[in-house]
């Protein structure tokens, strides 16, 4: 049968999958869906997707939604060969940091722009946004270093994932990347050598242009090193997926409220300064996920953790960013005017943000066990470190979300070493918190 795409072509990520499409040269039937009249809210759509977002890939009955898991589905199965998303442990796990990259912050501070514009009806882009993607450009000029590309000197998915954002970013929201001449010609490259460039990316991204106008007018040689901190749910997880794979590392603690990982030694090893980052024989990398099946792929006794079947893989990736696009930003959303900002209490529409993501693991979970099936992987490592912290420190409860509820009692009983891995760290979270909102 043909492959289904339900999009919406203004939109960046689902221009990235446009962009995907063209350079493996495939046909798909494209079913346009429209977010303004709330066609995703439709029951049939629903069905298809319960987080009825775009874009939305239908295979012969299998279905997968987030642009960056559809993109690597697609390689996965379709391509050629591997040049787009490479099956080398350590070239793969940077390219997947680059993914989650876009879907954890290019792709957020362009929403914190285009939501106010768009649904509140703003006028005008404040500085300090404007400020946070000027931020974002600058690791992305750290991450080309001397490449062409984000992840080497040939394009990846992560390019066109990234580039659907960022031309956006500077086309349509007009936050320029002047002063990053690596960026500033990443993007010309871009432009020039991305197949069907133009018509995959272009032509959408005139029309959100348009409307953005309306508006404003192997072997370790050397032992693993784990720059870490323990209270932050995305460290937790990668102590979770090394407990799970009896790995044994060499733990670097860092002090966030010290601003140790400001210090030139770290930067040099993690430019955008974010704990975890792990170290493996030279090889740096960091964002948890990417982390995980990085560990997985090189480590793991067999894929149960993050399974090589395209179809399998391509649902873990998709809960991987949801983790990272959804659930952590609805965190730190809390957490960030909690504890920097001295806040002393949790504003009720961000409890019912999280609450709506509560309901999306809800229908994931279905009749699952684990979030994408019947044994855990490490969507769930990522995930339960999340949502745990949501539950335990946060102090917004899962108990109307009986499958979420069930879910995290599996986790806790299941989950190898999770008393040593995750609870010791969320108790120190926890400690946090109190005394913030006590």
């Amino acid at each position: 049968m043909p492959l289904n795409l339900y999009v919406m072509e203004v939109s960046p990520p689902n221009r990235a999958v446009l962009l995907c499409i063209k350079a493996l040269g495939l046909d798909v039937n494209m079913k346009p869906i429209n977010l303004v009249a709330k066609e995703q809210l439709k029951p049939e759509f629903v069905k298809i997707n319960p987080q009825h977002t775009l874009p939305t890939l239908e295979d012969d009955g299998f279905v997968i939604w987030d642009s960056h898991a559809i993109c690597g589905y697609l390689v996965n199965k379709f391509a050629k060969d591997d040049s787009l998303y490479p099956k080398d442990p350590q070239k793969r796990a940077v390219v997947d940091q680059r993914l989650h990259f876009d879907s954890g912050v290019l792709f957020p501070r362009l929403v914190d722009i285009t939501f106010p514009l768009f649904v509140l009806k703003c006028g005008e882009i404040p500085e300090e946004k404007r400020k946070r993607v000027n931020d974002a450009y600058e690791f992305l000029e750290k991450f080309l270093g001397d490449s062409d590309y984000l992840a080497g000197n040939v394009f990846t998915i992560a390019d066109m994932c990234c580039i659907a954002t960022v031309s956006s970013l500077v086309e349509a929201l007009r936050v320029p990347a002047d002063d990053y001449p690596k960026v500033k010609d990443w993007i010309q490259r871009c432009r020039d050598n991305l197949p069907g460039y133009n018509e995959a990316n272009q032509a959408g991204l005139d029309i959100f242009k348009g409307a953005v106008d309306g508006q404003t007018c192997s072997q370790r040689k050397m032992p693993l090193d784990l720059y870490v901190m323990p209270a932050s749910p995305p460290n937790r997880a990668v102590l979770l997926c090394i407990k799970a794979l009896g790995l044994d590392v060499n733990m670097k603690p860092i002090n966030l409220f010290a601003k140790e990982q400001l210090n030139p030694e770290f930067v040099k090893i993690n430019p955008q300064h974010t704990v975890p980052t792990l170290v493996d024989d030279g090889f740096a990398i960091w964002d948890s996920h990417a982390i995980c099946g990085y560990l997985v792929s090189k480590f793991g006794k067999d894929d149960s953790l993050y399974p090589k079947d395209p179809q399998k893989r391509a649902v873990v990736d998709q809960r991987l960013h949801f983790d990272s696009g959804v659930l952590f930003p609805r965190l730190r959303d809390i957490t960030f005017p909690l504890l920097f900002l001295k806040c002393k209490e949790i504003p009720e529409e961000k409890r019912k943000r999280v609450f709506d993501a509560y309901e999306f693991l809800e229908k994931f979970l279905a009749d699952n066990e684990y979030l994408t099936g019947n044994s855990f992987t490490i969507a769930d490592i990522c995930c339960i470190s999340t949502v745990s912290s949501l539950v335990e420190a946060l102090r917004v409860p899962a108990d109307d979300y009986p499958k979420v509820k069930a879910w995290i009692q599996r986790c806790r009983d299941n989950l190898p070493g999770y008393k040593e891995a995750n609870q010791p760290g969320l108790d120190i979270f926890k400690g946090a918190v109190d005394a913030e909102l006590n």
